[in-house]
């Protein structure tokens, strides 16, 4: 498969799956699929949209949690079994970017009609520098350092669980944090212009990406055009499949 594919940038099922019929008489494509998946888990082979995969695997994006955002979703974890939620801090951004900015905000993203309540719930712990954002509403805090952020997330946002003991950590995936970060220039206005195209750069040059995600979460959030032309433009390299 190395020898056959290894060159490529990217390939499809159909054509791995023709490969796998002439050379081991693989001849259900139920049974395809389960390779991809076992490849895929063994760290050989990377999907890079639905379909569509490639040899040239990257690791996933796996941050480190802080200490407070461990204890945040310690209390949104005893509090509710059922969330859809993540968490996050601004300061993971500073490995995307050249100049280091001095953030260090955990951002709480829940349903829309949840985030009065996770307010309230953060306050009852003891966390009163707040902030909240929902829609293009936002209120930001002067002069007090460090403070959460409580945003609406997004219908069928991208998010993922993050392996911690003693419990998991919902965080959101690396496809849904580039997605925002061009969509919401208010929150992040200090990674615009260059500073946003580095971040995409490193992004896209040091982690797995599935651009299927990332253009789907990008559609919800009305911004799938204007994203695949900011590729098109900044990163020509990129296979012209991802578009398709």
């Amino acid at each position: 498969m190395k020898f056959e594919f290894g060159e490529k940038d990217t390939f499809s099922f159909d054509e791995l799956f023709d490969f796998w019929q002439l050379n081991d008489r693989t001849s259900s494509r139920a049974t395809g699929h389960w390779r991809i998946h076992t490849l895929k888990k063994q760290g050989i082979l990377q999907e890079i949209k639905s379909g569509w995969y490639t040899l040239k695997v990257r690791p996933v994006y796996t941050p480190s949690p802080d200490k407070r955002q461990l204890a945040v979703e310690k209390i949104i974890q005893r509090k509710f079994r059922q969330l859809i939620y993540c968490t996050w801090n601004l300061n993971w951004l500073n490995e995307f970017s050249v100049h280091q900015f001095p953030v260090d905000n955990t951002i709480v993203e829940v349903e829309k009609e949840l985030v009065e309540s996770m307010l309230g719930l953060l306050e009852d712990h003891g966390y009163t520098d707040l902030g909240w954002a929902v829609g293009q509403h936002h209120m930001r805090l002067t002069g007090i350092k460090n403070p959460i952020y409580v945003l609406s997330l997004s219908s069928r946002a991208p998010v993922t669980r993050l392996p911690n003991e003693p419990f998991d950590l919902s965080i959101p995936t690396l496809e849904k944090l580039l997605v925002d970060l061009y969509n919401d220039s208010q929150l992040f206005y200090y990674l615009q212009g260059p500073e946003l195209e580095r971040v995409f750069s490193h992004a896209i040059n040091h982690y797995a990406i599935n651009y299927t995600t990332l253009f789907a979460y990008a559609k919800r959030r009305y911004k799938d055009m204007a994203i695949k032309e900011f590729l098109h433009t900044h990163f020509p390299n990129l296979p012209s499949i991802i578009y398709q």
